[in-house]
């Protein structure tokens, strides 16, 4: 009788596991579905910008992203803009800090300005979008696309001098994103 009682709690025991194990595969089984068809969606909507493969690296890297809505994607392609502003900025700055030559050091100046104003603006686009103002988000976006020419303006006013590929990069970046993020305001309207 005491081997009976042991066997039915192994038999037990060894039935929950069998069941919890089923749930957690199909649980799995589903999030793969899922995921692969959330990669799919943003697939078709990247295909659509100018820039897909920009579009998808950025959306596909935020992990904080709730859905593969076109909301929330645009949220992504600005937070991505705001980064690549952000770090222009901070290159900017010392690139400031640590030229000596006069002519660079104006150029630097009015490039560090306008990034930081750049990436303001873009946070004020963020909060925009949380707040589901598309139209201001928009404007947002597209005076911090301004900021972005103005540095290269500033480059192009002393010719001979040419925009240092740490900069430049990150320059490049933020206007990828930018053409992405005029057909997702489109998509939006």
């Amino acid at each position: 009788m005491e081997c009976f009682k042991y066997t039915n709690e192994v038999f037990f025991f060894i039935t929950v596991t069998q069941i919890f194990l089923l749930v957690l595969l199909l649980s799995a089984s589903k999030s793969t579905v899922e995921a692969d068809g959330d990669k799919t969606i943003i697939t078709k909507l990247c295909d659509e910008t100018l820039e897909p493969k920009v579009c998808l690296n950025c959306v596909l890297s935020d992990t904080s992203r709730e859905t593969s809505n076109v909301s929330d994607m645009t949220h992504s392609i600005l937070f991505c803009m705001y980064s690549q502003t952000t770090y222009a900025h901070a290159t900017a700055d010392h690139l400031f800090q640590t030229t000596a030559a006069v002519v660079l050091k104006e150029v630097f100046r009015v490039c560090k300005d306008v990034m930081f104003s750049a990436s303001n603006t873009l946070w004020d686009g963020l909060t925009k979008m949380e707040a589901s103002d598309y139209k201001k988000a928009h404007v947002s976006v597209r005076l911090a696309h301004a900021d972005l020419f103005q540095c290269d303006f500033a480059f192009m006013k002393h010719g001979k001098v040419l925009i240092p590929s740490e900069l430049l990069n990150y320059m490049v970046e933020a206007k990828r994103l930018f053409d992405v993020a005029q057909i997702m305001f489109l998509l939006l309207d």
